[in-house]
This record gives C-alpha cells, structure tokens and sequence, in this order.
C-alpha cells in the first residue's frame, strides 16, 4: 500500500522522515560501538602486563673463549674445569705419594698396591675491567672420592682463590718461585717437582711489567710451621732436634719424626725475574725462608729435665735459609708443537723449595726380602744448647714433549733430588756430636729405632752412619685425545732411592707386617704405571 503525502510516497511500515531515520541509524552504531568498547575493556583487563624485553647472555671477546657477560653487569665470566678417574698401580699410591710409608713396606697389609680415585676440578674466572686494567677473581674447587678416603663423601678442598689487580696477586695462587709444572708432562706428582702448581699456596704477590717479555715478581708467601711442616700447607718447616732419643721415631713407629721447628713467625719473601717472548720462557728465582727452631729439650746440667719442649731451656737462635734457582721452556723444539723444558734449583735450610716435604721427610722404602732404604729431609737439625745446623738440598728436572699428531702425543720427564747434612749435623745424628742424643754407636739417634752394633741372632752388625741420600725418578706418558675436550692417557715411571748408609746391616724390630730380624739397607727401586681418563669442561 502506496500512502500519499506533501512529500511523496514511501513504503509502508518504515515510518518517519529521512533525518529520523538517519539519526535512529547513528544511535544505534553508537551503542553497538560502545557496547563493544565494553566488552573489550572487560577483556582487556583479563591480560597479562606486556613483558620487559628479555636481556640475553652476550659474548665477552675481551679475555678470549669461553667468556660471557653476567647479565645487568659488565663483569665477564668464564666456567671451566675437568671430570677424571685415575687408576694406578703399583709405587706411587693414589697418585700423590713415592715410597712413602707405609706405601714402600711391600707387604699385603701396609696399603693398597692398587689405588683409585674420580675426581671433579670446578673452575671460575670472574674480569672486570676499572680505570686501572683488569680486575679478576679467580678459583678452583676440587672434590674428589677415592678408596683412601675416611668416610663414603669424599674429600673437597681449594686449589686456586686469588685476586689480580694493577699487579697484585692475593689469595691462594702458585709460588713465584716455580717454574717448571709436573703436570705438563705426568699424571704422578714425582719428588723431582717440589713446586705448589697442583695445590697452590697462599701469598701477597707484586709483578712489575718491564717491557719487551721482562717482568719481575716479589711475593711473601706461606712458609710454613711446625704443624704445617710434615702434613700441611706451604712450603714446610722441618727440625730434628737431635738431643730427644725419640726424634726419629721408635723401634714401633719408625718413620715418625718429632718436628721441632717454630710455628710461623714471618713470612717466605720470593723473587723472580722471567723473560717470556714467542721462543718460550726463562726465569731465575730466589727465596728466603725462616727456618727457626722451638725450645731445646733441656741443657746441661738441667735441675728438671722433665720440661721438655718448655720455654725454661731456652731456644736456638733464629736462622734463615734460602734457595735460588732457575729454569728455561723452548716452545716448537725440533718439530712443532714439541716442547722442552727444565729447572734447577739449591737450597739451604729451605728444603720445601727442592724436595716435597710432605712426601719425603720421613723416607723408609723398604724392598725385596730384608732390605730397605731410608732418607730424611729436614730444614736442619740442632741439640740442646746449640745453633740450628742448616741441610742443604737440590734438585734437576728436564722435560720434553712430543706431539705425533693432533691427537697423539708423548712426554717424558726426568731428573734427581739430593738431600745433604754437614760434617756437625751428621756427627748430631750419628751420635758423635756433643749433645746428641746418646753419644755413641748404638745408642746414637738412630739407635732409637736400629741396632746399629753388636749382634742379633749371631749376625754381627755394623752401621755407615751417614744421613745424605738421593732419589732418581723418571717417567713417561702417552695421551690420545679423540676431542680435544676428552684424554684418555697412559703412564710408566720408575724411582731410585739411593742411601749413603747402603751396605750396613743392622737389626729392626718388627714394623707392621715386616717381621723383627737383620735388614741390610740397600738402595731401592720402584715402579707404577697411571691409567686416565679425563673429560674437561673448558681448558
């Protein structure tokens, strides 16, 4: 139905003008538009808050591979160590100790001839750079389990803890004084390597950058104490004094020394001067170390000789030793790659600078049938009322290393250790000094734990007292590395202790296992071979 108006006609039911109905159509997009506003409010307030953009780890190319920046920081960290599990057999038990007692005592229940151990080095290096160079902080964590171990935990301890800044090195690092590194061509500690670059020590250290390769450090580090000496840390401190019939130990205990040396007064002062350039490196080395005595055990005509050890009788006064030394590393040595190396040093009063202490002061190796050799290494010796005899020591160690290709490589390492006493030490020893113990043959030192004279068993005996001794050793390994983060390594060695009383035979009571009866001291030969395998995390 058409219905008729003034301004014409428009379909039925549609109702109102032109305006009203465009208004009507704009209400209604309003509210369909506000509506929506709504609902999308709604939903908006259901989600979550945009995120901070995400600060990813970034490379730090400063300081060489395996760097990365700590995020939020300008510190750069490296993460590195090594997974290992040696297994040794024979002399060297659990890769730490040569002929050591009761290692050396060749018997089926003095210790294992057969030792192990798996062991985890963790490593972090920690380098910011400041207005004057690069500050780092250094340290690695060893833990380890063996079959020697007290308790099914294992063991832990730190190897490295140090900070470097402007020429400073504090903390627990390597001596100055070292030079040639074990390690780089053995998987034994070998009595030839008396330095700490396996456990470290503690020092104040100053290196000066002199230019063209020279530099010079000057250190006061760890010299050890008389608690120390024998077992512990540092450098050792080792003092017989010869007055105390037990000072060698007893016929029971026989390789038990009393160490008289004084707790730590001061400081060793160290020194070097090296030279490093492409051909490789060279050093000299020098150090001072406090080798001073505790109290004398009593003096003449003591009124109470039962204060022994006590500050009534005094002490001997302060002594002083030193070692110099010196070494050189010629890097692409007849073929590349190849390299060889050593070191030489002499020291007196200062036996921790040439020989081990905590492996061989006390040194009886016995052998096949009733043979053994012995051998102690001391800063010095000193009786009741006397000065502090000084010992002298010194050692060699030569090492090469070949690489037959970029997998296969072999090293050999070589050298000797000598341990001597002077003309008043030895008579102190042997009994013959005045103020040793028991002056006399079979009453002398010695005599606590032989019997140097007369008979046993209608054996005569007889004794060439005479306490300088020397080791030999020399050892060999083969590594293959299949990656180069993986080595799996083979070792052979062979060690010498020489005796100067060789050729004397005398009478032991029963020491362990080994039965009383005549010995004849004799040098004495070791051998042990090292199987590895070892997994680094980054070099």
């Amino acid at each position: 139905m058409i219905i008729e108006g003034k301004k014409g006609r428009r379909p039925a039911g549609t109702g109102g003008s032109p305006y009203c109905r465009s208004h009507g159509l704009k209400r209604m997009l309003l509210g369909a538009g506000a509506g929506l506003l709504t609902v999308a409010s709604a939903h908006a307030a259901d989600l979550p808050v945009k995120a901070a953009p995400v600060e990813y780890v970034k490379v730090c190319s400063l300081y060489g591979a395996g760097f990365f920046y700590i995020p939020g920081t300008d510190t750069c960290l490296k993460i590195g160590g090594y997974l290992r599990s040696d297994h040794i057999y024979g002399s060297a038990g659990q890769g730490n100790f040569y002929l050591a007692v009761p290692q050396a005592q060749f018997n089926r229940l003095a210790a294992d001839e057969y030792s192990f151990r798996a062991r985890m080095n963790l490593t972090v290096d920690f380098r910011t750079q400041s207005d004057y160079g690069t500050i780092r902080a250094y340290a690695a964590i060893v833990a380890q389990q063996s079959q020697n171990d007290a308790t099914s935990n294992g063991s832990a301890g730190i190897l490295r803890a140090f900070i470097q800044f402007a020429g400073f090195t504090v903390g627990h690092a390597v001596s100055y004084f070292d030079f040639l590194n074990s390690a780089d061509y053995g998987y034994i500690f070998p009595p030839i390597s008396a330095g700490t670059g396996v456990n470290g020590t503690d020092l104040i250290a100053y290196t000066w950058l002199i230019g063209n390769g020279f530099s010079t450090s000057i250190d006061l580090e760890d010299g050890g104490n008389a608690s120390a000496g024998i077992s512990g840390t540092g450098r050792g401190k080792i003092l017989i004094n010869t007055s105390m019939p037990g000072a060698l130990g007893t016929s029971s205990a026989a390789t038990t020394v009393t160490n008289d040396a004084a707790r730590a007064m001061q400081p060793d002062i160290v020194g070097n001067l090296r030279l490093d350039q492409a051909w490789g490196s060279a050093q000299v080395m020098a150090a001072l170390h406090n080798a001073s005595g505790g109290y004398y055990s009593g003096v003449p005509g003591a009124l109470n000789a039962s204060l022994t050890g006590s500050q009534s009788f005094g002490h001997p006064g302060e002594a002083w030793g030193w070692a110099v030394g010196g070494g050189a590393k010629i890097a692409n040595f007849l073929f590349p790659r190849d390299m060889i190396e050593f070191e030489a040093d002499y020291c007196h009063g200062a036996v921790g600078y040439c020989i081990p202490p905590t492996i061989y002061t006390n040194n009886w190796v016995y052998g096949g049938g009733n043979t053994l050799a012995m051998g102690y290494g001391s800063d010095g010796v000193f009786n009741n009322g006397g000065q502090i005899q000084l010992t002298d020591s010194a050692r060699f160690s030569v090492g090469y290393q070949h690489y037959w290709n970029t997998q296969w490589r072999t090293s050999v390492i070589g050298g000797q250790v000598y341990s001597f006493y002077n003309n008043n030490a030895q008579g102190q020893l042997c009994g013959t000094a005045p103020g040793s113990a028991g002056v006399g043959g079979a009453s002398s030192l010695y005599g606590s734990i032989l019997q140097t004279s007369g008979s046993f068993g209608g054996v005569p005996l007889h004794f060439n007292c005479n306490p300088n001794w020397s080791q030999t050793v020399i050892s060999t390994r083969t590594a293959w590395n299949p990656h180069p983060f993986l080595e799996i390594g083979y070792e052979l060695g062979w060690m010498n202790t020489h005796t100067a009383n060789s050729g004397s035979v005398i009478a032991l009571a029963a020491n362990g296992a080994r039965p009383a009866g005549v010995y004849q001291i004799k040098d004495q030969d070791g051998y042990y071979m090292a199987l590895r395998f070892q997994k680094a995390i980054l070099p």
